[in-house]
Parts: structure tokens; C-alpha cells; sequence
């Protein structure tokens, strides 16, 4: 066990900051976040939550203080576009309680600013310290094993034993640390979001309550794609779409209603009555960062996460679960520095050991994810046809849909368990705990006799010595 608590500073109050606020106090850690705007909060577009972050929220008892509006659909179903043929033509058909069987998790879907007020909650409720108001200005740093200060424009400051950077995109922190690191535009797909109540859609497209409800629709065709989901315990339809634009978009813009519904002109005519509900909408770029060898500073105290250090293009629907699952790795592994089992620079060489390679991997599947779902002609055909077991198992047995072949992959990478079982199955702090498994076995004697691991034994043994409950309870009392 260390000494005293280890002081965390987290920049950035968004999902990926507040995630790993709750898991690093779990840990033990005293934690303040930093958040630049002047009162939380964040836009109010649909998100999903898959098996990978969801054991979190149920873990921590995130899940319980968002309650109903963490909604499980019954089904997904993704429906063809062509000029010439499977206009509107249903192509595919998932089973969710398939997926979730396989996640070993529920999947939810979920306004971002409901599950937003549930991770601030269940931060303050952690015992962190949310400053709001503090606009970053100035990082210093005075060395190995020394703290770092934060400054903010109005002169406050604050000393931490380790700052993490969690403050997004456009991230001071990143810019303090690799000023040369900036975010990049991969392709021209931009994305649109919007949020419409479903007795505005029954009321004005009767037909609808036959079509969708609580199920996922994605209608594929050329060039783009239309996703939409309940959000809000049922009462909120989600609509995002994406469609290859002339040109990159390298920022937020304003555009013309008309000017996006036109994206899908001779689309199905009953999406086409969908998005003649949106009212506005947004121009989002997808922006990315390039991969980078290291995520830390010199002086290993300043490390960064989430869209800070890997912002992803959004096709595999894990931006934010990936900087979730950054924070939740850094909370297990940070577990650790306070029991004395490691130090804090090991902790800080694993999670960059660990926590690189399987981003880059998210990203790849993210761009490859976008280029299938945007294909044209020859390619869209066989994409098309590539999902027809499924419509055919569910069409045998439309209660319980016929199991698959294990062979079977299909190329919607994003609600397949099977396809990307390392993406869909995932657990953050399992993969932490055996980082420092890893790491303690390749630096320690094994005993010639017994065989057993000198530093598996002083990390396990330790909990007689030390298994934090005072520290908790201490840090309960304040709540």
C-alpha cells in the first residue's frame, strides 16, 4: 500500500473522463476532474453500450441511476437500397438476445446526456471532486516522480501526482504534450444526428407503428447509411446517418435540411418520410488521430485518452466505449500502484503497452466498417446478399431464430460478437489485472521449489496486509 492516497487530476468532464474518475476512485485514488464548460452536460444524441462498457455501469451502479432510459431493443434489421433492385428489401435480421447471450452483457442504446447525469452521479457519489469553469492554460511538469500543475485562464491551479488528459478532439492537454499531433480526416464521410419523439413519427407516418418500434433499422445503399433506435425508455426515436460528401469536413457545420434529405433522394420512400421529420440538423466531421507510439510525456505524470490521444471515426459505434475503456483500465491497473504492487510508471508503460494496439485495432475495423457500408454496384450486391442466412433462420422461426453455422461472419462488424469477439467481449479490467499478471511474471524469480512467482505472491499475498476497506470506507463517509 502507498503512503498516502496518489492525487489523479482528470482535464475533460465528458464520458471517458467521468468513467475513469469513478473506476481510478475505486481504486483508492483521490480524484478531481476538470471540466472548462461552466455546468456539465453534453448533446443529446442517441449512443450504444455493448457488453464491453455495460458490465462497468452495472459494476459501478451507474446502470441503476439511469434506470429506463438504458433501453435493450428486441431486434436489428437492416434493409437494402438499389436503383434497380432490394429497394427497401430486408437483407438482414439479428437476434439481440443472441448477442447479448454471446456479450455475456446487455446492449443498450441511450441518450448521451442520460448516460452523461448517470456517470457524473456516480462520480460524485465515488467521492471525486468536479470543478467546473476551469479552462486549462498552462502544464508544467518538474520531472520523474515529480507532480505536475495545471493552470487554468483565470490563474487557479492544481498539483496532481498524475494528470490525465481527457479533454477530447480538440484536447489542450494533447497539444501541450505532442504539439505536432493533430486530428486527421480519413475520409469524406461526414455523419448527421438528430432525435425525434415517436408520437410525432406514429402520428404523422400511421404506418410506422407496423415498421419500427423497439428494434434497430439501418438502411445501406451507395454512398451512405440511416441508423435508427429508440432512446429515452422508448419515447425518443434516434436518427444518425453518414453519407460520402464532395469534399473532406473538417468541422462542425451548418447545412441546409433539404441540402441532407437530398443525400437519400429515390431511397426507400418510408425513410425518405423519416427524415422529412428531421427539422435540423448538423454536419459532423469524423475525425481521427493518427496512431502514436506513446500516449504519456517524458516525465511519465501527464498521460492522455479518449478522442484526446485516438478519436475514431464513428461506423463501429465504440468512440466513447473505447475512452470508457480506456478509464476503466487505468482504474484497475492504478489499483495496483495503491496496493504497492507496482509503481506508477509501470502502471503508465502498461496502459500504453496494452491500451495502444487494441485502439488501433478499433480503428481499423472503424474504417473498414465505413467503406462497407458505403460501397456501390458490384460490391453492394454481394454485401447485400452476404446477410440472407440471417433473414432466412429468423423466416424458419420467427419466435426463436435458428442458430447460424459458426462459420457464418456477417460484414456488420459492429453488432457481431462473432466477427469481432475482441472488440464485443472485451473486459477492460480483466485485461488490466493480467497486464500486471504479465508484467510481474517477466520481472520476478519463479521460487526453484514451490515455482510459484515472487511477485505473484507479494501481489496476492498482500491482501492480508492491505485490502482496502478502510481507505473505502474512509472515502464513503464523505459522501
Amino acid at each position: 500500500m502507498t503512503d498516502q492516497a496518489l492525487s489523479v487530476g482528470i482535464v475533460g468532464a465528458g464520458l471517458g473522463g467521468l468513467a475513469a474518475a469513478i473506476a481510478i476512485a475505486r481504486a483508492g485514488a483521490k480524484v478531481t476532474v476538470l471540466e472548462a464548460a461552466s455546468e456539465l452536460g453534453e448533446i443529446g444524441a442517441g449512443i450504444q453500450m455493448f457488453g464491453n462498457v455495460s458490465r462497468f455501469l452495472i459494476r459501478t451502479g451507474v446502470a441503476p441511476i439511469i434506470g429506463d432510459n438504458l433501453v435493450q431493443m428486441d431486434e436489428i434489421r437492416t434493409w437494402g437500397h438499389s436503383e434497380d433492385e432490394n429497394n427497401g428489401h430486408l437483407i438482414g435480421r439479428i437476434d439481440t438476445r443472441k448477442v447479448v447471450r454471446d456479450q455475456g452483457f446487455p446492449w443498450w442504446v441511450v441518450r448521451r446526456d442520460h448516460l452523461h447525469s448517470g456517470l457524473a452521479e456516480g462520480a460524485r457519489r465515488h467521492g471525486v471532486d468536479i470543478i467546473v469553469g476551469f479552462r486549462a492554460m498552462k502544464l508544467e511538469s518538474h520531472g520523474k516522480g515529480k507532480r505536475t500543475r495545471i493552470t487554468s485562464e483565470t490563474g487557479s491551479s492544481h498539483t496532481f501526482d498524475l494528470l490525465i488528459g481527457a479533454d477530447g478532439i480538440k484536447s489542450f492537454i494533447r497539444r501541450a504534450v505532442f504539439p505536432d499531433l493533430k486530428p486527421h480526416v480519413a475520409s469524406n464521410i461526414a455523419a448527421y444526428r438528430s432525435v425525434v419523439p415517436y408520437v410525432e413519427v406514429y402520428e404523422k407516418i400511421p404506418e410506422a407503428r407496423s415498421k419500427i418500434g423497439n428494434t434497430m433499422d439501418a438502411w445501406v445503399g451507395p454512398g451512405g447509411y440511416i441508423l435508427l433506435y429508440p432512446l429515452t425508455a422508448g419515447k425518443e426515436l434516434n436518427v444518425v446517418t453518414a453519407f460520402e460528401q464532395p469534399r473532406p469536413v473538417t468541422d462542425i457545420e451548418e447545412v441546409d435540411v433539404q441540402e441532407f434529405r437530398d443525400h437519400y433522394k429515390g431511397w426507400d420512400p418510408f425513410i425518405l418520410k423519416i427524415l422529412g421529420l428531421v427539422k435540423e440538423t448538423k454536419r459532423w466531421p469524423l475525425l481521427v488521430i493518427p496512431p502514436v507510439k506513446s500516449w504519456s510525456n517524458e516525465d511519465k505524470n501527464v498521460i492522455l485518452m479518449g478522442d484526446a490521444i485516438h478519436g475514431m471515426q464513428n461506423h463501429m459505434a465504440q468512440g466513447a466505449a473505447t475512452a470508457m475503456e480506456d478509464g476503466i483500465f487505468l482504474g484497475r491497473i492504478i489499483s495496483e500502484v495503491m496496493r504497492g504492487t507496482i509503481k506508477l510508471e509501470t502502471a503508465i508503460h502498461l496502459y500504453e503497452k496494452k491500451r495502444i494496439p487494441r485502439v488501433f485495432h478499433k480503428q481499423q475495423s472503424a474504417f473498414v466498417m465505413g467503406e462497407l457500408c458505403c460501397v456501390k454496384d458490384a460490391d453492394q450486391r454481394a454485401r447485400n446478399d452476404n446477410q440472407t442466412p440471417e433473414v432466412k433462420a429468423w423466416d424458419r422461426c420467427p419466435t426463436h431464430p435458428e442458430e447460424l453455422p459458426p462459420t457464418y461472419r456477417t460484414w456488420q462488424l459492429f453488432v457481431s460478437p462473432q466477427a469481432v469477439p475482441s472488440i464485443l467481449y472485451y473486459d477492460a479490467e480483466g485485461d488490466a489485472d493480467f497486464a500486471v499478471d504479465e508484467w510481474l511474471m517477466s520481472h520476478d524469480d519463479v521460487d526453484a521449489k514451490t515455482l510459484v512467482s515472487d511477485g505473484l505472491r507479494q501481489k496476492w499475498w498482500s491482501a492480508l496486509r492491505d485490502n482496502g476497506i478502510e481507505r473505502w470506507q474512509s472515502s464513503l463517509a464523505k459522501l
